[in-house]
């Protein structure tokens, strides 16, 4: 009977129940501040065309809303079969998977509706796929590494420079969603390689340091950073290995004029300014012992010494039969 309540409980809070015959319940835990704002109403008139599948469907409320969302909903379905998928972008996965204690056993859909959603694009043409709701919901599960910090963990990257930039300045040309939604992103972005500071950093890399002056220090588990970035055309996200790029310190049009050959795929010219390579594990901090902040999948967090490193194959992604990623 309480469990009942529960229930009851939830569909009050917006939810929909519909009983099917799998014995997997799907959950579905929606942004709805992420990309249109009719995603979720076409979502749950999708679900309600399926048949025989039992689903709960969750709106955040406010930021960082996933995890009380998680320990709610574990505690209700407590010896039952969860899958649950994450309706947002980069940030609302990581907010997910940062609200479990422990990911080994985790079954988690990635159905895309961000600004960039970063991680999908190591699946090349087959990104797409992951918008079909049907697809995912009759997917198979691969098992993906991860990459845990000490501050949570993430799916796709850990840097620090210009990007973070990107963040701190996006907040304050809010004011020009007016225009398109990704107008904020993109005056940031050049704000960034224009005016950004740069400082010295000490890096370890498992057995390779860097010391000097950067631009920016990407760590990752995926290939592509902010939409349109392939730092990483190689990325092979079942290995147990990250790449890195260190770019030098460089900035204004010099730099801009780079970012362009990146955007280009034009990796000998990037080369010439950077360093590139795989490492299991990354150690940062700033020469001058001052904390900085670093940017896990869109989240600024700050500290003085960071300590990055990938899981290998440690979370169960679901995803549609037959895809691939970098051709594999």
């Amino acid at each position: 009977m309480e469990r009942d309540n529960d229930r009851v409980r939830l569909q009050n809070m917006g939810t929909i129940d519909m009983a099917g015959k799998e014995d997997v319940v799907h959950i579905f835990i929606v942004n709805p501040w992420a990309g249109k704002l009719t995603f979720a109403t076409e979502l749950r008139r999708k679900l309600s065309q399926m048949k025989d599948i039992q689903y709960f469907v969750f709106n955040t409320r406010y930021a960082g809303h996933e995890k009380a969302l998680v320990k709610e909903i574990q505690g209700i379905f407590e010896n039952e079969r969860l899958r649950f998928y994450c309706c947002g972008g980069s940030g609302t996965m990581r907010n997910i998977l940062n609200a479990f204690e422990d990911l080994s056993d985790v079954e988690i859909a990635f159905f895309p509706c961000g600004l960039t959603n970063d991680f999908l694009k190591v699946f090349g043409e087959d990104e797409k796929r992951f918008l079909d709701i049907e697809e995912l919901v009759d997917g198979e599960i691969i098992h993906v590494d991860y990459i845990k910090s000490n501050h949570g963990v993430m799916l796709n990257t850990f840097s620090v420079g210009l990007d973070v930039t990107v963040i701190e300045k996006e907040k304050e040309y809010r004011f020009l969603n007016a225009l398109t939604p990704s107008m904020p992103y993109s005056a940031a972005s050049i704000y960034a390689m224009l005016l950004s500071r740069q400082y010295s950093y000490e890096v370890e890399l498992d057995d390779r340091k860097f010391e000097g002056k950067a631009a920016e220090i990407f760590f990752g588990n995926g290939k592509f950073l902010g939409g349109s970035l392939n730092f990483a055309p190689s990325a092979d996200v079942t290995d147990g290995m990250g790449n890195y790029r260190i770019v030098y310190g460089y900035s204004g049009f010099f730099l801009l004029r780079k970012v362009w050959d990146l955007l280009k795929g034009r990796y000998d010219r990037i080369d010439e300014i950077s360093e590139y390579g795989r490492s299991k594990t990354i150690s940062i901090r700033r020469k001058d012992g001052e904390a900085f902040m670093v940017n896990q999948d869109g989240e600024g967090i700050i500290d003085t010494e960071w300590h990055a490193e990938i899981v290998r194959k440690g979370l169960q992604l679901v995803v549609p039969k037959g895809v691939s990623w970098n051709g594999r």
